[in-house]
């Protein structure tokens, strides 16, 4: 790997942790009735977004669908059966409940992406041509999706089905 190719690797990386922290900072503002500083770190989350995904094109790193699917699952795999297990186990080493809960969360919610990115591949794989249209319903809790509606309660973290929204 270049020289540039690792800049522009470490600066996806920053690009995508900002995005992530301004959004966690909006909510925070909100939290404290701040709405229009919520609204700017929103602003400038999406601004992040922009900035990770010409990174990412100067990478070449995304391909064709079937190809990125594949790289989906991959990397689905690799949280699923490696990362989070090791994450897990580190976590109750020291004690850390809130942590463990997280990240067995994640690990559940990584199932069923793992799931739903299989049987979109096994489909263009067949040459059935797109997947079939879905509502898909996002636990604002724990991060699992949910096809077709939303359940009672999350499967993984038991959020309540007012947890789940909509995804368009």
């Amino acid at each position: 790997m270049s020289k540039t190719d690792e800049n522009l690797l470490a600066g996806l990386r920053d690009e995508s942790e900002t995005y992530m922290r301004y959004h966690a900072f909006a909510r925070q503002a909100e939290a404290e009735g701040l709405a229009n500083v919520a609204h700017l770190f929103r602003a400038i989350a999406e601004a992040e977004t922009v900035h990770a995904l010409n990174h990412l094109d100067a990478l070449g790193g995304v391909g064709e669908t079937s190809e990125n699917l594949k790289t989906a699952l991959s990397e689905e795999e690799g949280d699923l059966f490696t990362m989070y297990p090791e994450f897990i186990r580190q976590a109750r080493a020291e004690d850390r409940t809130e942590a463990v809960m997280s990240m067995t969360w994640i690990q559940q919610s990584e199932k069923a992406h793992f799931g739903l990115f299989r049987s979109a591949l096994e489909t263009l794989a067949r040459e059935e041509g797109d997947i079939e249209m879905e509502d898909y319903y996002l636990c604002a809790n724990c991060g699992y999706v949910a096809v077709g509606v939303a359940p009672a309660s999350c499967p993984v973290c038991r959020a309540p089905q007012k947890m789940f929204r909509n995804i368009t």
